[in-house]
C-alpha cells in the first residue's frame, strides 16, 4: 500500500477507532497519578531535578526504590530543598553499593530502609531494581521474609544475585498483574547509560510485559509504543496545558509506522529508520483526548512535558 502523510488541524476529534484495531491502551496521566496499587517510583543515580513535581510524585507511588548511588541524590535533594529526610525515606536501596556513601547508607538503615546488596556484575543496578520491584509485589512472603531477617544477613538474600534468583521463581507464574514503574534519571548524563535505559524499554517489553515502564526527564516522558496498536488517552485539558511536541523514534532496527490517527502529521505505511533520516520528530498530538498509533515493531516515543505546569496539575 502507498505511504501517506497528512497534516491535520491543531485540534481534531478522534472517534470511531474500533477496539479490534489496538491491543494496548495507555493513559498519560497514569504516569503521574497511577490508578492501581502496583506502582513504583525508581530513582536512578542522577541529580533529582524538578523539585516541585518530584515531591508530588513521591506521594503518588506505592513504593520508592533507589538504585545504589541514587540514595546519595535523594539525601542531597532533601538538603538542597530544606525538606525533612523522614518525609522522603525510600522503601529500598539496592545495588552493588559501590556508589552509595557509607554514612548515607547507615542513615537510611537506621531509618528502617531495606538496603540490599547484590554484588553480581552481570546485571546493572537498574535491572536489580526492576527485579526487586517485581519481587516486592509478586514474590510470595517476600516482605515477611525481609521483616523476619536483619541487615547483617542482607535480610536473608544471597549477596551475589539473590534478588535475581527470587525473581526467577516468579517467572513461572502464567500472568502477572500490571505494574507501573516511573524512573527518574537514566536519560541524561553519560550517553552509554542513556542508551542502556532505552534498551531496557525494549527488553522489558519482551521479558516483563506486565511492567509499564516510563522515564521522566526535565523535558520529556519517554516510553515504548509496542506493536499491535496503541490507543493513547489523555485528558483534553492536560494535553493543552502540559504537553508539547512528541516524536516516534525508531531507535532499534528500521521499521514501519503502519498508521497514526490524531497526530499533527499522521502517516500510514511509512518506513522509518535512523539511517534513512525518516523520523517522525517534532510531531504533536492533535487528537482532542486521544490518538492511535500502530507500528510494525516497538518504537520509542518521547512526549514533551511542561514540568512546572504538570506539577500544578497532579
Amino acid at each position: 500500500m502507498a505511504e501517506t502523510c497528512i497534516e491535520n488541524p491543531d485540534y481534531l476529534v478522534v472517534n470511531g477507532i474500533p477496539s479490534s484495531k489496538y491491543k494496548h491502551e495507555i493513559e498519560l496521566e497514569n504516569c503521574f497519578e497511577p490508578q492501581h496499587e502496583n506502582s513504583a517510583l525508581l530513582i536512578l543515580n542522577q541529580e533529582i531535578k524538578m523539585p516541585k513535581l518530584f515531591m508530588k510524585l513521591w506521594n503518588r507511588y506505592m513504593i520508592k526504590v533507589c538504585a545504589d548511588g541514587a540514595a546519595n541524590k535523594l539525601y542531597q535533594f532533601c538538603v538542597n530543598n530544606n525538606v525533612n529526610h523522614n518525609d522522603y525515606l525510600p522503601d529500598y536501596i539496592v545495588g552493588d553499593l559501590d556508589s552509595i556513601d557509607e554514612n548515607i547508607a547507615q542513615f537510611y538503615k537506621e531509618k528502617g530502609v531495606y538496603v540490599i546488596k547484590q554484588t553480581t556484575q552481570y546485571s546493572t543496578d537498574f535491572k536489580k531494581s526492576i527485579n526487586l520491584i517485581t519481587c516486592h509485589f509478586y514474590a510470595t512472603n517476600f516482605k515477611d521474609h525481609l521483616q523476619s531477617s536483619n541487615e547483617d544477613s542482607n535480610y536473608g538474600i544471597s549477596l551475589e544475585k539473590g534478588i535475581h534468583d527470587i525473581y526467577a521463581t516468579i517467572k513461572n507464574v502464567a500472568e502477572l498483574p500490571k505494574l507501573n514503574v516511573l524512573a527518574l534519571g537514566g536519560i541524561d548524563g553519560r550517553f552509554d547509560q542513556t542508551i542502556h535505559s532505552i534498551t531496557q524499554l525494549y527488553t522489558l517489553t519482551n521479558t516483563d510485559p506486565y511492567i509499564r515502564m516510563f522515564f521522566l526527564t526535565e523535558n520529556d516522558l519517554i516510553f515504548i509504543i509496542p506493536p499491535d496498536g496503541v490507543l493513547l488517552r489523555y485528558d483534553a485539558e492536560f494535553r493543552k496545558a502540559c504537553i508539547g511536541n512528541c516524536g516516534l523514534l525508531p531507535v532499534g532496527l528500521p521499521t514501519e509506522i503502519i498508521e497514526t490517527i490524531g497526530l499533527k502529521w499522521d502517516v500510514a505505511n511509512w518506513p522509518t529508520s535512523i539511517e534513512s533520516g525518516r523520523v517522525s520528530s517534532s510531531n504533536r498530538f492533535s487528537g482532542h483526548d486521544k490518538c492511535y498509533i500502530n507500528v510494525k515493531d516497538g518504537m520509542i516515543i518521547n512526549v514533551e512535558i511542561k514540568k512546572d505546569v504538570v506539577a500544578n496539575y497532579v
